[in-house]
């Protein structure tokens, strides 16, 4: 079964954390990412850029709106993502808890629909139709 992991944190915090600070982070979502690609869980991950670069679409009376930034003020913002392939949400909850969880949250979400490539450890897998 396909998880969403879904990272939410405080931007401003995150931005001003120290080169040391932040290498600390990210040696715990590497990992992460060893423990789901030797277990063959990992499936695909995306790190957003700042909520300042994003937009909100809406329809309103029947015109589309779009409005700089995200549609709610928040003290946390969704940073990034994973998607692993686990065989029950306890699997992806145990996996979960090797990421940074000090100063955010992070939300384990089945995926219900996933149209695309299939995924494995990061990589297309190509099958050869002849």
């Amino acid at each position: 079964m396909l998880f969403s992991v879904l990272i939410y944190a405080n931007e401003d915090f995150i931005d001003a954390l120290s080169s040391e600070e932040r290498e600390a982070l990210l040696k715990k979502h590497r990992t992460f990412h060893e423990h789901t690609k030797a277990n063959r869980n990992f499936a695909a991950a995306s790190k957003l850029m700042s909520t300042g670069t994003s937009v909100t679409i809406s329809r309103e009376s029947g015109d589309y709106v779009v409005t700089d930034g995200p549609f709610t003020e928040t003290k946390e913002q969704f940073l990034g993502f994973y998607l692993i392939d686990c065989a029950t949400l306890e699997e992806a909850i145990e996996a979960v808890k090797l990421l940074p969880l000090d100063h955010g949250r992070i939300e384990v979400r089945p995926v219900d629909f996933f149209e695309g490539s299939d995924f494995r450890n990061g990589e297309r897998l190509v099958i050869n139709a002849s």
